[in-house]
């Protein structure tokens, strides 16, 4: 049986995960109920995470390393989702940044995984979820990407009007949405051109041209690109007004001035350096 030591200060299964995952490991490949129940013991709803999670990263690489293709891209999901949520509340900063050398593997193996062929559509965009929150860029593999009717709301960094962003069929514009007359005093984006883009995004853009998902790398030009505030006029950057937006504000209570780094931050630089 799987024993482990778990910090008790967030919220989560401790005692359900190492039963359900012996079973997983028992039969990586058949055993699809266990994976279910793993899911959702480990990632909630696709979303919610907690310490035990974190703890389970280790197995799933293991998995991940001897495993079929099939256990592999079910453990590499999983592992994906759970980083996906290091903002979360879940009290495991101290495990996560332990968990380095493993994180870093993962994010390898991913990245192997991904210069496959053999891959679904859906699998494939799991994996690149899962390659950006291996990087710490959670904001980014938690983000919508429907370029077909794609609409983000931001706040402008000058006025702070919150400014709707389409990006899809209906126009590729900025504008202040009106309850009752729509999207009014719209103005055009400006996209970013490829070679202009940083490098989270151009990783992003390369791999979604590498997949054949010609729409979704068009419309990251736009999401990098510029907007132009419909009150002020003002010109800023969408994704770094939709990151400040979607990014989690400092937990209650907490202080930073005798705090070691928070693991997302850690995540981040990890990302960097590999």
């Amino acid at each position: 049986m799987i024993e482990w030591q778990l910090p008790r200060c967030g919220r989560g299964p401790y005692d359900e995960v190492p039963p359900v995952l012996e079973r997983v490991l028992r039969s990586p490949s058949r055993d699809e109920e266990a994976w279910r129940e793993l899911w959702h013991l480990l990632a909630t709803e696709g979303l919610t995470v907690s310490a035990a999670s974190f703890a389970a990263l280790p197995y799933l690489r293991d998995i991940a390393q001897v495993g079929e293709t099939t256990a592999v891209d079910r453990a590499l999901k999983l592992a994906g989702a759970i980083m996906a949520g290091v903002h979360q509340d879940h009290g495991a900063d101290d495990l996560i940044r332990s968990l380095a050398p493993v994180i870093v593997e993962l994010k390898q193996m991913v990245s192997r995984r991904l210069a496959d062929s053999d891959l679904s559509t859906a699998t494939a965009m799991a994996l690149f979820r899962a390659h950006l929150a291996f990087a710490g860029a959670s904001v980014w593999s938690l983000a919508e990407y429907d370029f077909e009717d794609g609409f983000y709301e931001v706040g402008c960094p000058h006025c702070e009007m919150r400014v709707t962003v389409a990006i899809g069929d209906h126009g590729r514009y900025s504008a202040y949405r009106d309850w009752d007359l729509g999207d009014i005093r719209r103005r055009p984006l400006r996209p970013v051109a490829a070679g202009e883009l940083g490098a989270t995004a151009r990783w992003m853009y390369e791999t979604a041209l590498r997949n054949g998902w010609e729409r979704m790398a068009e419309g990251l030009t736009y999401l990098f690109g510029h907007a132009e505030c419909p009150d002020c006029s003002s010109v800023f950057i969408i994704a770094d007004q939709y990151t400040a937006s979607a990014t989690p504000a400092s937990r209650p209570g907490s202080t930073t001035a005798s705090r070691p780094p928070r693991a997302s931050t850690a995540l981040k630089a990890l990302g960097r350096a590999r």
